[in-house]
Parts: C-alpha cells; sequence; structure tokens
C-alpha cells in the first residue's frame, strides 16, 4: 500500500466548501444487530476505497454481504492521488459515498471535518470495543475539534484498521556477507551505512520520483530519531508558537544531507519511483530501505524470509516512529443507511477480521499478538508494532501541517542533497509554509 501524498490542489477546494449539515447520527452504545440493518430492506452500501486496500477488501465484502444478505456494496477504487483529490468533493455531494479512506491532516480529514461532511466515531469506537490494546498515542491524529481547525483532541473521526509506522527493512543475505547485526538504533544503522559504503554495496534504496519518500519518510524517521514527539506533533498541529527550528530537525537534516553527501542514495533516484525502488530493492539491490511497513507486502510477496524489518530506538532510547493506525476509514454524515456503515466497519475493524490483514502481510491494529505472519519478515512487522504498542509513540506526518507541505518538504529535500540549498534554507522555506497556512486558518 502505497503511502499517502496530499492533493496540493485541494488547499483551494477546501476553502471554497459550503458546511454541509450533519444528518444528527443517533448514539450507539453497544454493536449494530443483523436486525438492525435487516430493517433497512434492500439497500447499496457504497464505499471508496484507496487501491492499496484491495486485497483487504476482495476478502471482507464477500463475508459482509453474507452476514447481511439485504445489503450489496458497491465498491469505487482509486488510485491514491486519484482519491485524495476527489474525495473531499464526493462527500459534500448529494450522493456521497456511505464509507470512504480518507487521509489525515488538515487538506483532507480537517476539511470534511469543517464541512461537517463525517460522523464522530467515538461511540462507535466503544462500542465495539477497538481501542483496546491500543496506544493513545495512535488516536491523535484522528482526533479534532469540531470545527476542524486543530487536530490531537476533540472526537474521533476516522479508524484504520493496519499499523502502518515507518521503519527499517534489511537484506538479511547483505548483513550476512558484511557481518553485520540487523541496527537496533540509529547509531547502528549510521556505522552499518559506513560498512555498506565501503564494501561496494547500496546502502539505501530510495525512489524519490514522488519527493515524498525522501521528503516525509527518510526525513521523518530522521527527525523521529533526535527529536521529542510532543514539540514535533505541537509543530504538525499547528500549535501556536511552534518552530520548525528545533535542534533534533537541524541535527535531522544535517545527517540527511552527509548521507546525500556520502553517496548513500546512489544515483538517479529522483527520477525512480516507489513502486520502483521496492521491486529493485526486492530483486537484492541495497542494503537498507526507509519506508512504510505497507511495503513489505510485496517484499513477502518476492520472498517472505530474504528481509527483515525493525523500528529504530531514537536518542531517546524510546521507540518514536512516523505513523498512524493506518489510512482512516471514515463514514458520512448524510448516509442514509448507518447501521449497514457501522456494521462494515466494525466486521473490518474486529478482531475476528484481524487474520485476514496479517494474510496479506499487514499489521492488523487487533490480534497482534496471536495473527500468524506469512513469514519471518512479517513475523519481525508484527513484533515491531507489539513493541510499538506497549512501549512507544507515534509521531505524525510532516505533510499534515499544510495541504502544501509535502511539496515544500519534498522540494527543499532534493534541493538540499543537490546542495542547491542548505538546512538554514530549508527550515525558513518549510518555517515560511507553516506561518503562511497558520495566518490563513486564523482569517477562517
Amino acid at each position: 500500500m502505497h503511502r499517502r501524498t496530499f492533493n496540493f490542489m485541494l488547499a483551494a477546494s477546501a476553502m471554497s466548501l459550503a458546511l454541509a449539515t450533519s444528518a444528527g447520527a443517533a448514539e450507539i452504545t453497544a454493536p449494530v444487530t443483523p436486525e438492525d440493518i435487516a430493517a433497512l430492506g434492500d439497500v447499496t452500501l457504497r464505499v471508496w476505497a484507496d487501491a492499496g486496500e484491495e486485497a483487504m477488501l476482495t476478502k471482507l465484502i464477500p463475508l459482509y454481504e453474507e452476514t447481511y444478505p439485504n445489503v450489496t456494496v458497491e465498491l469505487t477504487l482509486k488510485g491514491w492521488g486519484d482519491l485524495m483529490g476527489t474525495v473531499v468533493n464526493a462527500m459534500n455531494s448529494n450522493t456521497p459515498p456511505d464509507v470512504t479512506n480518507g487521509n489525515q491532516g488538515f487538506a483532507v480529514m480537517g476539511t470534511m471535518v469543517r464541512a461537517s461532511l463525517i460522523r464522530p466515531l467515538d461511540d462507535f469506537i466503544t462500542a465495539y470495543g477497538i481501542d483496546e490494546g491500543l496506544p493513545a498515542s495512535g488516536f491523535a491524529s484522528m482526533q479534532w475539534n469540531e470545527d476542524g481547525t486543530a487536530w490531537g483532541q476533540g472526537p474521533i473521526y476516522g479508524m484504520g484498521g493496519a499499523t502502518q509506522p515507518l521503519g527499517l527493512f534489511y537484506n538479511k543475505a547483505k548483513l550476512e556477507e558484511l557481518g553485520l547485526e540487523a541496527p537496533e538504533s540509529i547509531a547502528d544503522l549510521e556505522a552499518a551505512l559506513v560498512a555498506a559504503n565501503e564494501a561496494g554495496e547500496l546502502p539505501i534504496m530510495l525512489g524519490n520520483a514522488a519527493q515524498y519518500p525522501l521528503g516525509s519518510h527518510v526525513l521523518g524517521i530522521l527527525i523521529d530519531m533526535y527529536s521529542g514527539v510532543d514539540e514535533v506533533n505541537a509543530w504538525i498541529a499547528g500549535n501556536e508558537g511552534s518552530t520548525f527550528d528545533m535542534p533534533g530537525v537541524r541535527k535531522a537534516l544535517e545527517t540527511l544531507q552527509a548521507w546525500g553527501e556520502a553517496g548513500y542514495f546512489g544515483q538517479g533516484y529522483d527520477g525512480r519511483s516507489l513502486d520502483d525502488a521496492v521491486a529493485a530493492y526486492g530483486a537484492g539491490e541495497g542494503v537498507f530501505f526507509l519506508g512504510g511497513s505497507f511495503n513489505g507486502a510485496r517484499l513477502a510477496a518476492v520472498d517472505p524470509d530474504a528481509f527483515g524489518y525493525t523500528l529504530l530506538r531514537g536518542e531517546s532510547g524510546e521507540y518514536v516512529t512516523t505513523g498512524t493506525f493506518g489510512t482512516p476509514w471514515h463514514v458520512s454524515s448524510k448516509t442514509q443507511v448507518e447501521p449497514a456503515a457501522l456494521a462494515f466497519l466494525g466486521m473490518m475493524l474486529s478482531s475476528d477480521f484481524a487474520q485476514a490483514y496479517a494474510d496479506v502481510s499487514r499489521l492488523p491494529n487487533a490480534n497482534l499478538e496471536t495473527v500468524t505472519p506469512t513469514g519471518s519478515m512479517h513475523e519481525a512487522q508484527l513484533a515491531a508494532a507489539r513493541a510499538l504498542f506497549a512501549d512507544g509513540e507515534f509521531v505524525g506526518y510532516l505533510d499534515w501541517a499544510t495541504p502544501t507541505m509535502q511539496r515544500t518538504m519534498g522540494t527543499q529535500a532534493q534541493m538540499l542533497l543537490a546542495g542547491r540549498a542548505d538546512v538554514d534554507g530549508f527550515i525558513a522555506a518549510v518555517q515560511d509554509d507553516w506561518q503562511a497556512y497558520q495566518d490563513e486558518r486564523a482569517e477562517q
């Protein structure tokens, strides 16, 4: 599954949305019953989803329609960019999807909350016990104040089914040839990169044609290593007085610049797509790959035991990683088949369905302790997720900060590695984007 980039054109359309009137959803205190859904009569449940969810939905929809035979699921799959470019307007239409994937951050989820297009899910999460065993930090990106101008507190407006932390993939055979153990910390990784480079190996496989793999994934992991969770999340959330000019950010940028100067990413990475990079890494190019756990499904399909995966401990000694409980799912505030929509999400996020996520090498939020992995790499990913849930915290994605931040971060990261920008210029450009958006928000 591909990680999440904003569609830059959403910024303009978001500001023009008229506020929608919520249908006034009734609070639930227990899971929806088959009798509740049968009472709807023969109905259609319209679902929009990221194409990366297809494997999971292929398992879910037949089970759902068998359980609730009066409901027909009408599924629309879209590529991530297409979905992000159309979902807000679709949810604002007279015939919105009843259930849809969205995205965290101001451009998508914040806009839909602001326009009252999606139903708060706190009652649903409590009724179905979906929050049991999950760390509170994972819900922060799903929480918004009721006017959609600030996230990190307030009602929960979305929920994902599979945890997606950014982490480190490594080629087991190459590490063995180099006489290296799997890195456990940023210091371990730095030493391994030097050894790989000296041995003539490509230290890090990167595909940065879309810019976010470098500006959000690699840089995000480095910032996690050197910064505090609260200060980074406060900046992403737009808290007053926040600044990107933090000591940990500076150290992360200096490290990224040094990696580029040392040639750790090789050549041609700006012309290589993320898909091509994952394919090349799966074929044996590169010792390490820094990115989302969701890339593991493709690597497991190549060889479920050839690669490893780990979360790095930062300078604080804790597991701190960019990530969430997965791509959020939302229920339309205008749906006419709310019981069917809630039951759909309830089945998807249930403990009983967790193995279906695991079967496609993903990391279900439920039953992490008991699902059967697809191989040793997937088992390592499950172990990493369990460790994160037990002794770690989630950091938001940097590009959630503004509707244009993904482009700003990506462009500045390319310029930094190309020697056309320095650390001060990077920080200034990013903070200018951030401040312009905060000024815009203050006028709304």
